[in-house]
């Protein structure tokens, strides 16, 4: 496939009862629009051209929604029959044109665009994959992006095992895309679900504690490397609860960025290369912050996200919230004999210290009284 774009379809299967839910779970809200609003978008930005949207119970109400958010309603009316009734009947309505399709259903409704975007990456790049399956944390996800020469396949399939099953007979020539993407494997078939992940989705501008982990797993870095990070996390944290109601950005929002400052530790621009990654995954506010963790522009106000990442990143050594003072000796002792390499170090313990200072006039409080050495 000697191109850089593929024409997309997605089937979006909303056919279901929703007993266990006991409201219709294409219409929950899913973080300020609809299931259906929501996936319809992601499929949307990420250049799916036929959105096709399976129908079944609460028909009259699901077609009025896939219409409003561009999709094309198909009513599936074997939907009694169960979930591969429906995806036959969305495999169906799909444009002869499509070369690949997303299969996911509405009760997925937090996966990325930028995952979206990755999987096509995959079958670009994989001219014979029949399909491409979503991976966060090694545990397999929706949606699977399916080659188009399937569809007759599944047009004639019995249904015995579901799509899984005619899936399985493919497995040589499928590839699993790992990902920080927690949304590829939360759905909601409870209320209790539907918490969950109402929660997760009010946030889905940063990223997770457990996308956090899987940001450490897929760029390799090291336990100390880690450690040192959770400690400066900490540190971030604490400085923003110490500003709250005077300092706009959430704490939670700095923790994350904290916590992923040095994720790409062990490359050469660390910074950049870790703002790099956050960014194709979608987190673009946690990027900016890890991007002048390092380096600050010189008209930084010193109140800022940016600043207060820089500052908790030189008060911690190690494992250790040391201080700016100690960092100042061991800064003085390391490049005693190399002095332009001083000349840089001292120069940017000074920013440090103007922001602690900014820090300690609008708070009323030393770094010391808010700091204990265990942090």
């Amino acid at each position: 496939m000697n191109k850089d774009i593929i024409r997309s379809g997605a089937v979006i299967l909303a056919a279901g009862l929703s007993s266990r839910m006991g409201r219709c779970k294409a219409l929950l809200d899913a973080g300020g629009t609809s299931a259906l609003g929501r996936v319809s978008c992601s499929m949307r930005l990420c250049g799916v051209e036929d959105l096709v949207v399976v129908t079944g119970y609460h028909r009259d109400q699901v077609e009025k929604e896939a219409v409003k958010w561009g999709g094309k309603p198909v009513f599936n009316d074997s939907h009694e029959e169960g979930m591969f009734s429906s995806i036959r009947t969305g495999v169906a309505a799909l444009s002869k044109d499509v070369e690949a399709f997303f299969l996911l259903p509405v009760d997925i409704p937090l996966v990325r665009k930028e995952t979206c975007l990755a999987l096509k990456g995959v079958f670009l790049e994989n001219p014979e994959a029949a399909f491409v399956v979503p991976s966060f944390r090694n545990k397999k996800g929706h949606p699977p992006l399916i080659a188009s020469r399937l569809v007759p396949e599944i047009l004639e399939w019995s249904g015995d095992g579901g799509l899984r099953a005619l899936l399985s007979h493919h497995e040589e020539n499928s590839f699993v895309l790992e990902t920080p993407d927690q949304g590829v494997t939360i759905e909601m078939d409870t209320p209790e679900d539907y918490e969950n992940l109402y929660s997760l989705a009010k946030k889905r501008e940063i990223p997770s504690k457990e996308e956090s982990i899987a940001f450490f797993e897929l760029c390799g870095t090291p336990s100390k490397v880690r450690e040192h990070s959770e400690v400066v996390a900490k540190v971030a944290k604490k400085l923003a609860d110490n500003l709250k109601g005077l300092f706009p950005m959430e704490p939670e929002s700095l923790w994350t960025a904290a916590l992923l400052h040095d994720m790409k530790r062990t490359e050469i621009d660390h910074a950049e290369e870790g703002a790099a990654t956050l960014e194709k995954w979608g987190f673009a506010e946690t990027a900016d912050l890890v991007r002048f963790h390092m380096e600050l522009p010189d008209d930084e106000p010193l109140l800022s996200g940016r600043s207060l990442l820089y500052l908790a990143d030189k008060i911690v050594a190690g494992t250790e919230a040391t201080g700016l003072d100690k960092r100042w000796r061991d800064v003085r002792e390391k490049f005693s004999g190399n002095p332009a390499a001083l000349k840089s170090a001292c120069s940017r313990l000074q920013k440090a210290e103007n922001i602690a200072r900014a820090f300690e006039a609008c708070t009323g409080k030393r770094l010391k009284e808010i700091l204990t050495p265990s942090e």
